[in-house]
């Protein structure tokens, strides 16, 4: 079944009490925990990312997209966009797969630079199968896990077209893209 994102404003006292678990979601409302009563409707606020890797990191985390549907060069800027993200980047579960993302982009830039972009794309294109599996048996499948269990939370800013990562923690980065 796949993880669908829906994005909702909802006041800050609410937020902090679902958190604590006083309050909780059931389906369109929230409610008290302890009797059930209906403390706020919800409804869809806001928009989806408009285009580029947040709307691609968006669509493939909330939306289960299939990665297969990326270009070889989306694939190089996704593993650029997750390794230049200071929550993402240092996920456990990414530790033992950026250095080898660093090395294909690093290379593809490389290539770019002194060999053209048809080069880089054929090198890209040797290369997808190796990033297909670092992000789709390991990255997007821990990402969504922590964005389930409330670990990660993602956010996304439509004024900005900010894709926002927030560790349970608290720390933030905000990368614009």
């Amino acid at each position: 079944m796949p993880y669908i994102y829906i994005p909702f404003w909802i006041p800050d006292e609410i937020y902090e009490k679902l958190k604590t678990g006083e309050y909780e979601r059931a389906g369109g409302i929230i409610r008290r925990s302890d009797n059930k009563r209906i403390v706020m409707w919800l409804r869809q606020s806001g928009e989806e990312p408009k285009a580029g890797i947040t709307r691609t990191l968006f669509y493939i985390i909330a939306h289960s997209w299939d990665l297969n549907q990326l270009t070889d060069e989306e694939l190089i800027e996704l593993g650029r966009y997750i390794n230049n993200h200071e929550i993402l980047s240092s996920a456990n579960f990414y530790e033992g797969s950026k250095g080898a993302v660093e090395a294909i982009i690093k290379k593809f830039d490389r290539l770019l630079k002194t060999k053209g972009k048809e080069t880089a794309l054929q090198y890209a294109k040797e290369k997808r199968k190796s990033l297909l599996n670092i992000f789709g048996r390991t990255f997007i499948p821990n990402l969504k896990h922590q964005v389930e269990l409330g670990m990660i939370q993602m956010v996304y800013d439509e004024d900005q077209d900010i894709l926002d990562f927030f560790e349970s923690g608290g720390n933030t980065v905000n990368k614009k893209i």
